[in-house]
């Protein structure tokens, strides 16, 4: 299906894609689809936690063969985190130094290559939480580029970019958030900055369902 929506400079970005979180992705995707949309950048879990398969382990073939299919439609992937799993949340290279930081993210590449997938898109830290000094590390592994809070690290430079995303969690404060990114949307639809979304597959149960929803169709109207 042709795309209907042709700025190139915004990226939707679909976050925690493993076999756990699956069904919330694949919506997501074809939520997209049927807009019309930019195809979602995927950015996977490579050592998963639950699913199909145990706990901390790879990815399942089957699921290996959805990703490539996914890529040859257009979709890319990048790689995020190495579990997700931290000892108090989902911030998995918060807290971490560079070098520990660089074997965790070495640790997720040789399980991405031991599953057969093609060269990552780049490298994106769970809650886009990881110490500035650490993008260097991330370049010397290979990665392209890193997906940050404030934008897309690149060799020498950073891409300064706005980010639309839900606030985790059901507290007040998420929620209260949550109800701002419509509004948020239109805050920066004018800046001449390339803008992301990021999607996340709790948002279809939570709070951020309907705004980011919303935020996806005013796509349509740029």
């Amino acid at each position: 299906m042709e795309e209907k929506y042709q700025n190139s400079s915004v990226r939707i970005r679909l976050h925690d894609v493993s076999p756990l979180t699956w069904d919330a992705c694949s919506e997501w995707i074809e939520l997209c689809a049927s807009l019309r949309l930019p195809m979602p950048d995927l950015l996977v879990v490579p050592r998963h936690e639950g699913g199909p398969a145990d706990r901390g382990a790879g990815l399942p073939r089957e699921f290996v063969k959805r990703l490539l299919k996914l890529k040859e439609k257009g979709h890319t992937l990048w790689i995020h985190g190495w579990t997700h799993r931290a000892d108090v949340d989902e911030a998995e290279f918060a807290g971490l130094d560079a070098v520990m930081v660089a074997d965790r993210a070495r640790r997720a590449l040789l399980d991405w290559k031991q599953a057969g997938l093609p060269k990552p898109e780049g490298f994106c830290p769970p809650c886009w939480k990881m110490p500035s000094d650490s993008v260097g590390a991330l370049f010397k592994l290979g990665f392209a580029q890193v997906d940050l809070r404030f934008g897309v690290a690149v060799p020498g430079e950073m891409l300064w970019s706005p980010v639309i995303s839900s606030w985790g969690g059901e507290s007040l404060l998420a929620r209260t958030w949550n109800r701002s990114l419509p509004a948020q949307r239109k805050l920066l639809g004018p800046l001449p900055l390339g803008l992301r979304v990021a999607l996340h597959p709790q948002d279809l149960t939570g709070s951020a369902r309907r705004p980011m929803e919303n935020v996806l169709a005013s796509l349509l109207e740029y």
